[in-house]
């Protein structure tokens, strides 16, 4: 259950990290649906505590946010 919420947590300060993203201009016109796409994964394999799920979940987000920081140069 613990694990769980952290997990949920977790993505939810992911979700805030694409907001914050969003705000930009993105040069790569479909890079922010497959990240919105990611979270959502994300939160549904949060809520079914599959290990497979929650790893693949994570490396897309991580993957998807290091995309977005080298389009922006940072």
């Amino acid at each position: 259950m613990v694990l769980r919420i952290v997990l949920i947590i977790l993505g939810y300060f992911m979700l805030l990290g694409y907001i914050r993203a969003k705000v930009l201009p993105l040069k790569l016109k479909y890079a922010n649906a497959f990240f919105v796409l990611a979270l959502l994964f994300h939160t549904f394999a949060s809520f079914t505590l599959s290990i497979p799920l929650l790893t693949i979940s994570l490396v897309s987000i991580t993957v998807f946010f290091l995309v977005l920081l080298y389009m922006f140069g940072w």
